[in-house]
């Protein structure tokens, strides 16, 4: 049965190390898994989506994230260098073209990629989109914001700019609340709660430097550009979206107002593990 094949790290010449993996069947379809974020990671839960008797598969994590190192580094890191960063792997394996799973802000990077390499893509799948477009940010930053003034009773750390300098320059115990915060804050967006014993569990050094990377991302607007503007998807290109995720959609009424799209549109939010994310992905992958 193929399963993992690889590990190892690709630098990328700037002072970024990028963990990479490598799993399934070697001369099969080569496909990149381009993870959540900005600040994720991949994990072994992520090969869910394929079967891997069909699919060479290279995740990996995206500079600063995860086992990548330096962990949570921002200089040298925007949307720009992680775009080039996947054509720099697909060049360290060989491979002549590509396909690309983008879960959430992976969904931006794979158009991104798209827009610079169309003639080494395969296919792509699209999921839970992020489009980062301004009128989008700005509607995500004003809930977060308004997710913040409630947990934190009105105070001044009652924005993504505050909680990012407290991050950045806060000791370690005002690092860790502001963190907590944030959290609370995104958890909220989703309808989703955790213990606060819970999360004071999971909020050490690297889930700072993830919060502090992500929004290191969010204040300038995800590095999004005018002539982002104008982009378009290839034709052979399949977006799978909750209809319960309110950014997502707003992504995906962006994309259909500058072209057709082939867009799946489920009953779910913007966790791809939900179930009916989950089975459409492993479905839309068998497509020939």
């Amino acid at each position: 049965m193929a399963a993992f094949l690889n590990k190892g790290y690709y630098p990328t010449g700037d002072g970024h190390h990028l963990y990479w993996e490598r799993h399934g069947t070697p001369g099969s379809e080569p496909i990149f898994f381009l993870h959540g974020g900005p600040g994720g990671r991949s994990t072994p839960q992520h090969l869910a989506f394929f079967d891997l008797r069909c699919f060479d598969i290279i995740v990996f994590d995206q500079r600063g994230c995860g086992r990548s190192r330096p962990l949570g580094e921002l200089q040298h890191n925007n949307t720009g260098l992680s775009v080039e960063d996947i054509d720099a792997l697909r060049r360290h394996f060989g491979f002549e073209k590509v396909s690309l799973l983008g879960v959430s802000w992976g969904s931006w990077l794979a158009i991104q990629y798209q827009q610079r390499y169309p003639d080494v893509i395969l296919k792509t799948t699209l999921v839970s989109v992020f489009i980062p477009f301004a009128a989008n940010v700005s509607a995500y930053d004003k809930t977060l914001s308004e997710g913040l003034s409630e947990i934190t009773n009105g105070s001044h750390g009652a924005s993504a700019r505050v909680i990012y300098q407290i991050l950045s320059k806060g000791c370690e115990v005002q690092q860790r609340q502001a963190a907590i915060h944030w959290l609370q804050a995104i958890l909220q967006l989703n309808g989703q709660s955790m213990r606060l014993c819970a999360l004071e569990d999971f909020v050490n050094e690297e889930a700072v430097r993830a919060i502090r990377l992500e929004l290191h991302y969010h204040i300038n607007h995800y590095f999004f550009t005018r002539a982002d503007e104008s982009l378009s998807v290839d034709a052979n290109t399949v977006v799978i979206q909750g209809i319960r995720d309110t950014f997502g959609m707003s992504s995906v009424r962006w994309l259909r107002q500058r072209q057709n799209i082939r867009c799946r549109l489920l009953h779910a939010g913007h966790n791809a593990f939900e179930l009916p994310i989950l089975k459409t992905v492993q479905q839309s992958l068998k497509r020939e």
